[in-house]
């Protein structure tokens, strides 16, 4: 059983010696078909008093013991009749274990909510429905009722009956409806394997997006590379057994070795080539920032950060340093160092090698792995805190400006992740700070460090007036509010000192790990750095890019997170005015603003 070896792992499902076995009806023994005979033999047993139909035991989960943490997300696999399913009802509390012991902390949710909903009901009445079953107050639901109709798809359908619902449809709104409230234990049977292209990649976003605020996630799939994407440990069942238990990039291999073998194919969609557009994409996240890293960097590099993808607080705070320093970012799991991970380091030999956070974000093990691989030094820095995350990154890497600081709240929202790329152009430090309750090494950091001003995320509703008081004092100046700017404006309008012509670099807005990854090749390079949609350019966007003059661009993410029609966008805008269609968008305010900061008085500009 795979243990993790940090100290602060807190454990959120415990199942030891499980065993499932269920009664059904029948000696297991073939006889004869119905009207054949069976009629007469039957009434001779009921007249003997005995029992005309036995009952044999089928052991669905034998003898299973794991545990698992917060911030794990685990992929359970296996051929059909394996005991996956059985294995996630009986951790949900839908079927009872007839031996062994099973402790779940908080609510389980098996897609959350299905029980509770209705057929006869509308998708309206079903989402309050669901949204009460998941804890969820009624301005809760109110508050997130437009996000999950938009997230699940079905528009206008959803004041109809749920009974008249495609079987993708219900599947759709039952996933949004289970993961609006990120619950500590979600889990997934299939569920992504339900729609399109677009809507499995939305659905890796939002696991990934409830592994951020320390969830735990279980997958049953017959999708290796959704495991592989989604997953950085994998339980494999067979026979209602446990066979293997560990690290991604460990188990899938040893399972897929026992597969039939196929014709292996392209996990990347296939797009037209565009004249002047380069995609540094691939099958997943990981690689795709791998893309990036391998065009960007040449071996050896002066040192580079080993950043995880969970709770990407603390690598949000490191890919500023990065840009400063012409370092690539690393990507990893917590508890596995992927395959595209082993093959950069190896590469790029780096003379040192920083890895962000806790042993929460990457585990002590994961870390022995890359002293493996490279010849210079490995160091941790920071906790699984991001607060002392980026106080500690402040003190290690003094910034070129430190007239000012940036602080940013934790969540990894769009507007948070633009503040990033204002830090990186300006050469200034990023802070994560709570707005109730800043942390006391933070604000050590700051007094040390004795910036002009503190620039803050958001408006002063979203601080507290005790935590808008300590930062105050703690840079003995004074505290503003970022500029009030969409996230894509407040970026394309980064560069307006940099000389126009040259190649852009281009990353969608809702995919961190990708935008955090350009953030630093921009850095690197000197290469203007501009956020688009996952679905397109917005026009406000291509006036800003047109105005640069560019002679190319290099497009980070896979088709998955980035579309092919946003690649040929940009290669629109390559032609000269008049020789092409303008992209098509949305005004500034609609398109880009969705997730600005909220309003404040804009008292300092970046």
């Amino acid at each position: 059983m795979a243990e993790p070896t940090g100290q602060d792992r807190t454990p959120t499902v415990v199942v030891s010696h499980l065993d499932v076995t269920y009664r059904v009806l029948g000696s297991g023994r073939r006889g004869p078909a119905a009207g054949q005979g069976e009629s007469p033999r039957l009434r001779r047993m009921l007249a003997r008093g005995r029992p005309s139909i036995g009952y044999r035991e089928i052991a669905a989960v034998q003898d299973v013991s794991f545990v698992a943490h917060h911030g794990e997300s685990i992929g359970i696999i296996g051929r059909n009749g394996s005991g996956k399913s059985t294995l996630l009802r009986a951790v949900a509390g839908l079927i009872p274990p007839t031996s062994g012991r099973l402790w779940v902390a908080g609510e389980p949710s098996l897609l959350g909510v299905n029980a509770v909903l209705m057929n006869k009901l509308s998708g309206e009445r079903n989402i309050y429905i669901g949204g009460e079953a998941l804890g969820l107050s009624t301005q809760q639901i109110r508050e997130r009722f437009d996000d999950i109709v938009e997230f699940s798809g079905i528009g206008d359908a959803v004041y109809l009956p749920m009974g008249t619902y495609s079987s993708g449809m219900g599947a759709r709104l039952r996933f949004a409806i289970s993961t609006a409230a990120a619950p500590d234990v979600l889990m997934i049977d299939e569920a992504l394997a339900t729609g399109d292209a677009e809507f499995r990649q939305r659905s890796a976003e939002r696991i990934a997006q409830i592994r951020e605020q320390a969830g735990t996630v279980f997958l049953v799939s017959h999708s290796n590379s959704n495991i592989r994407q989604i997953c950085d440990r994998v339980l494999w069942m067979d026979r209602g057994r446990l066979i293997m238990d560990g690290p991604t990039e460990e188990v899938m291999p040893e399972y897929e070795a026992t597969q039939p073998r196929r014709t292996k194919a392209s996990t990347e969609p296939a797009e037209p080539e565009v004249a002047g557009v380069e995609r540094w994409g691939g099958s997943n996240r990981f690689e795709a920032a791998a893309s990036a890293t391998l065009h960007s960097y040449q071996a050896p590099v002066e040192g580079c950060f080993l950043v995880s993808s969970h709770r990407m607080a603390h690598a949000r705070a490191a890919a500023p340093v990065a840009a400063r320093l012409g370092w690539p970012l690393v990507w990893t799991r917590p508890s596995a160092l992927p395959g595209s991970a082993r093959e950069q380091l190896t590469r790029l030999q780096p003379g040192r090698v920083v890895v962000v956070g806790g042993e929460e974000m990457v585990r002590g093990d994961t870390a022995e792995k890359v002293a493996e691989i490279v010849d210079g030094p490995v160091e941790r820095i920071g906790s699984d805190d991001p607060a002392q995350t980026s106080a500690a990154l402040l003190r290690a890497f003094p910034p070129g400006d430190d007239d000012r600081i940036h602080v940013t709240m934790p969540p990894n929202d769009t507007t948070a992740l633009s503040i990033g790329v204002v830090a990186a152009q300006h050469h200034r430090a990023l802070l994560v700070a709570d707005p109730d309750q800043p942390h006391p090494d933070l604000l050590e950091a700051v007094r040390e460090t004795a910036p002009v001003t503190l620039v803050l995320e958001g408006g002063p509703e979203d601080w507290s007036p005790r935590a808008l008081e300590v930062l105050a004092d703690a840079s003995g100046r004074s505290v503003s509010w970022q500029a009030h700017e969409g996230a894509m404006l407040r970026v394309a309008r980064c560069w307006g000192e940099t000389p126009p012509g040259g190649r852009l670099i281009v990353a969608p807005i809702n995919a961190g790990l990708e935008q955090l990854t350009a953030l630093a090749v921009s850095g690197r390079t000197g290469e203007p750095l501009y956020l688009v949609r996952t679905d397109q350019v917005p026009a406000v966007i291509a006036t800003e890019i047109r105005a640069r003059r560019p002679d190319s661009f290099a497009l980070v993410g896979g088709v998955g997170t980035v579309r092919a029609e946003v690649r040929a966008q940009l290669g629109q805008l390559l032609l000269p005015e008049g020789d092409g269609a303008q992209p098509r968008g949305e005004e500034a305010s609609a398109t880009d603003s969705s997730a600005a900061t909220k309003a404040g008085p804009p008292t300092a500009q970046s």
